[in-house]
């Protein structure tokens, strides 16, 4: 995540020199060398340049998103209003973060002021936690219409309470960060020179490794257990799925079969794992900078090299948000094709029929000896599986017939 401060180490000791969201600087880095960059100008322009990568792709990604769904009035279902959310949370993200924590990242000090030294780390917690939180959301809409599909689905209506939420429990835990945080002037002597820095720390160590316990639990292990249990469980509902037509189907039904779970396995994986791997190292570096024992040595490495590394890691997860529930759904690129081709008519509906239940007397016919009708048996439980497995890759987007 981005947001929270680093604290100075001060010759007294009433600080530590950490954050979850920014760099932290040491009292020995503020010398008056390299023109106040933390690292050397080839280090800083590769930062740069990465950084502004991933800026770029989370932009035009998240924007893309938010024009097809608020143009297209057949995008505007349920489920793509939780996609809505997470792309504003994302912009919100690169907006607010990626340029912040890159200065923060490269230079000494804080060049921003007083209001800003509140604002934006305020608001980048806010936008961080929003964008995990609606991932828990989508995994929760998934969750419901595949292994309970006879279950009452979300209304637009019940989706405004659940974002509402969703931004209030964002808004409660940014609470502590406006509370803990001031710009403060350091004020050095160097050789008969006197020194002014502004810096942007949290005022109460203690706080601040509770605090840094919290963010930890609430937006990243206990977020990332829900959506892993979430999407284990619909896993295992389309994999256990028999085949159409049972022993009987011919090979190329089997395989066909086989290539559609294994793709929702992998789309699931892949949402599990980015999510999981893009935040580890700085929740990690986090906890290791308030409560472990590092040297000072290990410190100035981690500050000044790791932690950028670790910042533009989770800014990614923003980045391919887009692409994990935007650009690999069908619905979604039937849109942009409409999009880019300046189609008046709106984007082509997917080529199936949603159904709400399964019919009676599908299951009725199953043990019928008629060739005629198992194969018309196969046909629709082939049908139906495609359903069932379009539903978990895109995100049961298909709008209705």
């Amino acid at each position: 995540m981005a947001g929270r401060r680093q604290n100075f180490d001060f010759p007294e000791g009433n600080g530590s020199g950490h954050s979850l969201y920014n760099t932290s600087y040491k009292l020995h880095d503020l010398l008056p060398d390299n023109d106040y960059l933390k690292q050397t100008e080839p280090v800083v322009a590769l930062f740069v340049l990465f950084y502004v990568l991933n800026f770029c792709l989370c932009i035009v990604g998240n924007t893309m998103v938010c024009f097809v769904i608020l143009k297209m009035p057949r995008m505007q279902t349920v489920t793509n209003y939780f996609l809505l959310n997470l792309a504003v949370s994302d912009l919100l993200v690169a907006v607010f973060c990626m340029p912040f924590t890159l200065v923060d990242n490269i230079i000494r000090g804080w060049p921003f002021g007083d209001v800003m030294c509140k604002l934006t780390p305020a608001v980048q917690v806010v936008s961080v936690a929003a964008s995990v939180f609606t991932l828990v959301a989508i995994a929760v809409d998934r969750f419901y219409s595949v292994v309970h599909p006879t279950e009452p689905k979300f209304s637009i209506r019940g989706v405004q309470k659940i974002v509402i939420a969703v931004w209030s429990l964002a808004l409660f835990i940014m609470v502590p960060q406006v509370l803990l945080i001031e710009d403060k002037t350091m004020t050095l002597d160097f050789f008969k020179e006197t020194l002014s820095l502004h810096i942007c720390v949290e005022t109460s160590q203690l706080w601040r490794k509770l605090y840094t316990i919290l963010l930890f639990a609430t937006c990243y292990v206990i977020p990332l257990a829900v959506i892993v249990l979430l999407y284990i469980q619909i896993g295992l509902k389309v994999w256990e799925k028999p085949v159409p037509g049972g022993q009987h189907a011919p090979t190329q039904v089997k395989q066909a079969s086989w290539k559609r779970k294994v793709k929702v396995v992998k789309m699931l994986l892949a949402v599990v794992v980015l999510f999981a791997f893009s935040w580890l190292p700085l929740h990690t570096l986090s906890l290791l900078s308030d409560h472990g024992f590092l040297t000072l040595d290990q410190r100035d490495i981690i500050n000044v090299y790791v932690y950028p590394i670790a910042h533009w890691l989770s800014y990614f997860n923003s980045s391919v948000n887009p692409i994990i529930y935007g650009y690999f759904n069908e619905n979604f690129r039937n849109a942009y094709k409409s999009m880019m081709c300046d189609s008046n008519s709106g984007f082509v509906p997917t080529p199936y029929t949603r159904t709400s239940s399964r019919s009676p007397a599908l299951s009725n016919r199953i043990h019928s000896s008629s060739p005629q009708r198992r194969r018309s048996v196969n046909v629709q439980e082939i049908q139906l599986e495609v359903i069932v497995t379009h539903m978990v890759v895109n995100n049961h987007l298909a709008p209705p017939s």
